[in-house]
């Protein structure tokens, strides 16, 4: 049999043929709102670099974005519901280190950060500083150290739950000093300072947002930044590392995942909203003031934070024992 194709047939299927591919890389648009896990009380770091972006990000999709806080069981709680909601583009969650790369390593979880979620966009990184209460006798951080070795388990550091960074930090610390403090967790972070401000609890770390008011009013002394370089905000406080800790560099990230087997378009668009955000001259102030680094907007960045960050904090909840029950 001999198949014959006329002139209008090809012209016919060539055109078919270039409606296709325009047709199957169509951009997703949103037609209803969006709702965003923040699987953390408001006011902590991670609620705040989600509402710094929010606005800009929903202007760009045609959407409002709804934020949902769910501080419980350190993140894993709204992490789980986020990996459960249906892959449509629909539900996204603030990715974040404990319940990504952290907490998988010391509890069952009913959820598998690398299988269970695609990532989507890094929106920052965050440096912590080292605050205390301003009647404590220590002015620094090799005071504190000092202090901390004349009365083991006497002084009292503040977090945001168990398993929490800035608990993290807190136990990396203790453990790198080889000291013993006594660890007080709190449902948030914005608990654990007003108790660091009462004089109920010594210290925390903190991101500078939540602190950086009373670091300037003198209201809580500043001992060292987590990261190797001083915050240019802040340049009179001394890194931990340059301060007796050699070595000592903690900071923490949060980004945007979508459940896994969310389309590749609609990734795509989340993305792209997402890395303009960012980009946006207000959005970097508000960043450059809180102490936030922005994103690169690359979700393979994302990706190969979460598995490498893994793989460090196995090695370290082992090295050290730590205790993130």
């Amino acid at each position: 049999m001999k198949l014959t194709i006329t002139r209008g047939g090809l012209a016919a299927l060539a055109a078919f043929a270039f409606v296709l591919p325009l047709h199957a890389q169509q951009a997703w648009k949103p037609e209803r709102p969006i709702r965003l896990i923040v699987p953390f009380a408001p006011g902590a770091a991670t609620d705040i670099s989600a509402r710094a972006i929010s606005d800009r990000v929903a202007a760009a999709l045609g959407q409002p974005i709804v934020i949902e806080n769910q501080g419980a069981a350190s993140g894993t709680v709204g992490t789980e519901q986020g990996a459960r909601a249906a892959p449509d583009g629909y539900t996204w969650t603030l990715a974040h280190d404990p319940p990504f790369t952290i907490l998988p390593h010391v509890r069952k979880l009913g959820y598998d950060p690398l299988k269970d979620f695609e990532p989507v966009s890094i929106i920052a990184t965050i440096p912590m500083v080292l605050v205390v209460r301003p009647d404590l006798p220590v002015n620094n951080i090799k005071e504190l150290i000092a202090l901390a070795r004349a009365q083991p388990g006497k002084l009292t550091i503040a977090s945001s739950g168990a398993g929490a960074t800035s608990h993290l930090a807190a136990e990396l610390f203790k453990y790198e000093t080889k000291t013993d403090i006594l660890h007080v967790p709190y449902r948030g972070q914005a608990q654990g300072v007003t108790d660091v401000l009462g004089g109920q609890v010594d210290m925390i770390f903190s991101s500078f947002g939540p602190v950086m008011q009373h670091i300037k009013s003198g209201r809580l002394k500043a001992l060292g930044v987590s990261v190797p370089r001083r915050y240019p905000s802040l340049p009179e406080v001394p890194t931990i590392a340059e301060s007796g800790v050699p070595g000592f560099d903690f900071s923490v990230w949060t980004g945007i995942a979508v459940p896994a087997h969310t389309p590749k378009e609609v990734r795509e668009q989340i993305n792209a909203a997402v890395t303009k955000a960012l980009d946006a001259p207000e959005v970097r102030t508000r960043f450059e003031t809180l102490g936030f680094v922005p994103g690169d907007g690359n979700p393979e960045t994302l990706r190969k934070k979460i598995a490498s960050d893994s793989t460090k904090w196995r090695q370290v909840i082992t090295a050290a024992r730590l205790q993130l029950e």
